[in-house]
């Protein structure tokens, strides 16, 4: 700046002259850097997970609906493709959303941690969880200070205990205590005479799996003796190890069960590595991919089967009709909102079987309709159906 104007200053004669250059230099200096963004929007930051992206004001701000489930599984593979479907369908770009899953490390730590994690970022308009411990205070606590926040709170595949149900708007999953039930129905119908059991689960601080387990062991009834319920933390080679002690431990065991997703390959190997298929009959919950092929191969007698695809789509669904203040889609999704049970949509139940099985379906008519009966082939059809591999 200074050796563009020396000239004029060496050349100007008389205190005119000075005071019109002087004044002249600070208009352009005052000027200059206005004038090259005069008629352009100014640019907005935004913060998206630490990632800084730049928008024009006349775009909206991104908002995000994040899933945060309770630990990697398989299992999970189908809710991602339901909150897929449910971005390209409600056309959640166009409004500037996104929605995704966010994978928890199985531990209550990790879930409180990221929940944490989520009250600094003001891009989340809501946030559905998957509770690894129903009951832990410190969980409960963040779901409320993020709903203080203003962010939609719920549940999806498993839900909060009752006294901290008020800090989440609804739940979208399976019927826990009617999934254990028929579970349970399954096994005493391919067992009319009874037996020993024992029942598979990552953690039993988690709703479902209590759920699961106590609906299971109400409905095989007296005839049914439960010799131990095993837990693995969420550790696939805890898992089959379990498996190993109680098949040692009781020589008199007949029924296997698993809870969760994994439950039922860890089962099936060590059940093959004991050449003792046999002995046991097996029930699960869920269909991992490679469930699915071991109940083809004969190593599974049935599997209770849920929903997740529809769990990670209707949970978007709710969340993004609260964010762009839709208030006929929840009515719709929710009609006895306000009612007991109202704040619960159940994403059905399929029983899965073999061909051949000696299972019914009028074994399952008392369960209603949210209870399918159906046979492998006709599963494996209906997840072509979705491009899934598992559920």
């Amino acid at each position: 700046m200074t050796s563009l104007y020396e000239p004029f200053f060496r050349r100007a004669q008389g205190r005119s002259l000075w005071m019109l250059a002087a004044a002249a230099l600070m208009l352009c200096g005052c000027t200059g850097s206005d004038n090259k963004s005069a008629g352009q929007p100014k640019a907005t930051s935004s913060n998206t997970g630490g990632t800084t992206s730049t928008s024009s004001a006349t775009k909206p701000a991104g908002k995000r609906i994040i899933l945060l489930n309770n630990t990697d599984s398989p299992f999970w593979d189908a809710a991602r493709a339901g909150i897929k479907k449910a971005q390209e369908d409600l056309k959640l770009a166009d409004s500037g959303f996104s929605a995704s899953m966010d994978t928890n490390d199985g531990t209550e730590t990790g879930q409180i941690e990221k929940l944490r994690q989520y009250g600094t970022q003001n891009d989340i308009a809501a946030v559905i969880i998957s509770p690894i411990s129903s009951t832990n205070p410190a969980i409960a606590d963040e779901l409320k200070k993020l709903k203080n926040k203003g962010i939609t709170i719920g549940c999806f595949d498993s839900d909060l205990e009752a006294k901290s149900q008020q800090y989440r708007e609804f739940y979208v999953g399976t019927n826990n205590i009617a999934g254990g039930k028929v579970l349970g129905t399954v096994a005493k119908m391919l067992k009319p005479q009874g037996g020993s059991y024992v029942q598979f689960v990552g953690v039993d601080s988690q709703q479902n799996a209590i759920e699961r387990m106590d609906g299971f062991t109400s409905a095989v009834g007296e005839s049914f003796v439960q010799k131990d319920r095993k837990l693995d933390d969420t550790d696939r080679s805890r898992a089959r190890d379990n498996v190993r002690d109680v098949i040692s431990k009781y020589p008199d065991l007949s029924v296997l069960v698993g809870i969760w997703s994994y439950n039922a390959p860890a089962i099936v190997d060590v059940v093959k590595e004991k050449n003792a298929r046999d002995k046991y009959t097996i029930v699960t919950f869920d269909a991992e991919a490679i469930a699915i092929q071991q109940m083809a191969d004969g190593m599974i007698d049935a599997m209770v089967v849920q929903n997740p695809f529809a769990m990670g789509y209707e949970s978007v669904r709710y969340a993004f009709a609260k964010a762009m203040g839709d208030p006929d889609t929840p009515k719709q999704m929710f009609p006895n909102l306000g009612k007991a049970g109202g704040d619960i949509l159940d994403t059905g139940l399929k029983v899965v079987v073999p061909p051949g099985s000696s299972l019914k379906a009028e074994m399952f008519e008392s369960f209603g309709k949210s209870v399918e009966f159906i046979d492998l082939p006709s599963f494996q059809d209906w997840l072509k159906k979705y491009d899934l591999t598992s559920s």
